[in-house]
């Protein structure tokens, strides 16, 4: 009997919901991955990336418009004109400067918008997850990569979601090193780390001096 749950993987490129792909590949029937162009600076890398990832593991891909929500605008990440902060390495875990850093590249309700229209497909799609990707690490500064926020999401869609799509995330509890070492260790065929695309920014290549390029060169490093 297939146990698998039908779901659908919110995939950016990054490595967060990278590795949540991986994972669903192995355990779970993955319908379709989504990703969103809200305007983001990284929108094209972002988009080629899970493309790239998506051809990698025979996934369906499907792409969603809401550069509306770029346009609201109060992001550094969808302003051009805005800088996109550089901590340093030796600030990451130092969190009077990561709540400074966090504030400057939040964009207003983005993981609430981006589920709610990824449980959307999947409700069409008679998917029974939504697969996101979370992790302890970045939850300390951004409430709404955590465990808190992913029960307060299962409750709203059982009422929002005619299927009752669930709000399902694989590494919640782990922090990016330790996401690299399971990626290392717990999958059947290697994991892809060369097609993922973790950059705030959209240029040719990756800035390595964002907080989200400096938390992937640290867990790469260290795992």
């Amino acid at each position: 009997m297939n146990s698998r749950v039908p779901s659908v993987v919110l995939l950016s490129g990054g490595l967060d919901s990278s590795a949540n792909l991986a994972l669903a590949i192995e355990h779970d029937e993955v319908v379709c991955a989504v990703t969103v162009d809200y305007g983001q600076r990284a929108a094209v890398r972002e988009v080629a990336a899970a493309r790239n990832l998506c051809e990698h593991y025979g996934v369906r891909h499907q792409v969603l418009d809401l550069r509306w929500l770029g346009a609201i605008g109060g992001s550094a990440l969808t302003d051009p004109s805005a800088q996109v902060p550089d901590p340093g390495r030796e600030n990451l875990d130092h969190s009077g400067v990561t709540t400074q850093t966090a504030k400057a590249v939040w964009v207003p309700n983005r993981n609430g918008v981006l589920i709610n229209a990824a449980a959307a497909l999947a409700e069409r799609l008679g998917a029974k997850r939504v697969i996101v990707g979370f992790n302890r690490e970045e939850a300390a500064t951004f409430p709404d990569n955590s465990q808190a926020f992913l029960d307060a999401l299962k409750t709203a869609l059982r009422y929002s979601t005619a299927n009752q799509v669930e709000a399902f995330c694989y590494t919640t509890a782990l922090d990016k090193r330790e996401m690299v070492a399971r990626l290392k260790t717990a999958l059947s065929r290697p994991f892809p780390f060369e097609k993922i695309w973790s950059c705030y920014q959209g240029a040719e290549t990756p800035c390595g001096v964002c907080e989200s390029c400096r938390r992937l060169a640290r867990a790469l490093g260290e795992a």
